[in-house]
């Protein structure tokens, strides 16, 4: 079988979880960590995890996060194809009590390097995994037509312009879109608060999709080309620690029951959007983007 490409990005993740409100010029206690993220990252290390085979082209830099980031991803059996880069890129996370998270990023473009080695790593690819951001890269454009035979993937993240972020996902024409609530509204040109039934048949049409699914964080719903729906309902989980990656740890999941059998039956797409939300849920609960859940959830030991 053919393996899995992700196009996106391996930070050096810095979580800081103060102990008390932050004050300009203060010393403030604060719990410290190192970690590995970015969007394609944490997407091919869940991958790498279930046994999958997995590359993932991103930036390394020739520095001093450059050797973390890499045995933090070889070690959960993702084959990495450095890109040459600046630096390794990195990422603040700011931990508030409620688990939610500010987070400061530095990103390092890679795109040029990415553009001129696409045409060598498409052949060998059963799905390409597209993180979202790099539809505003400019440089890169990625169209359907130039991804071979592979199928495509295409997950969200936050965008400066949603027309043009919606064009360039036409123009991938992505098999699978996983996307939240609010990149969902800003890209149908919806609400917030409409329903997520709504919202996936919407977002599904305006970027022309196969399947797109729409998360919450207490439920998901999918919307086929063939015009099937598929919503599942959960709770707000009070147990959230860090939301740093649960969403990427939901389509990591969902993609990992689905990629050798697609287009999925209802009944099959209902099972995996099952598991994956309970995977995000147990990610949530625990610091870290890439915390092992154990065997039960995503192949961690």
């Amino acid at each position: 079988m053919a393996g899995i490409l992700v196009l996106g990005d391996a930070l050096l993740d810095v979580h800081a979880t103060p102990a008390e409100p932050i004050r300009s010029g203060g010393d403030v206690p604060a719990v410290v960590r190192l970690g590995v993220g970015g969007q394609g990252a944490n997407l091919a290390v869940r991958l790498g995890r279930r046994g999958l085979s997995v590359r993932l082209a991103c930036a390394i830099g020739d520095d001093e996060a450059g050797p973390l980031v890499r045995d933090r991803l070889d070690r959960a059996g993702v084959t990495v194809v450095p890109m040459p880069a600046r630096a390794t890129g990195a990422v603040v996370i700011l931990l508030g009590p409620d688990g939610e998270r500010t987070m400061l990023s530095d990103r390092v473009p890679f795109v040029p390097a990415l553009a001129a080695r696409l045409p060598e790593l498409v052949p060998a690819a059963e799905w390409i995994v597209v993180s979202g951001y790099l539809l505003e890269e400019p440089g890169l454009r990625l169209r359907a037509s130039a991804m071979g035979r592979a199928r495509r993937a295409l997950l969200g993240s936050p965008f400066r312009d949603a027309g043009g972020w919606r064009a360039a996902a036409e123009a991938l024409a992505p098999d699978l879109l996983v996307v939240n609530r609010a990149e969902a509204a800003a890209l149908a040109g919806a609400t917030p608060d409409a329903p997520l039934a709504e919202l996936a048949p919407a977002v599904r049409a305006a970027v022309g999709a196969e399947t797109a699914v729409v998360t919450d964080v207490a439920g998901a719903a999918a919307a086929r080309g063939s015009g099937d729906g598929v919503e599942i309902h959960g709770q707000r989980d009070p147990g959230v620690v860090d939301t740093t990656g649960a969403g990427d740890a939901f389509a990591a999941t969902l993609l990992a029951e689905l990629h050798d059998a697609w287009p999925p039956s209802p009944e099959a797409l209902r099972a995996a959007m099952e598991r994956a939300a309970a995977v995000a849920t147990a990610v949530s609960r625990v610091v870290g983007a890439q915390a092992a859940v154990g065997p039960g959830s995503d192949g961690a030991a």
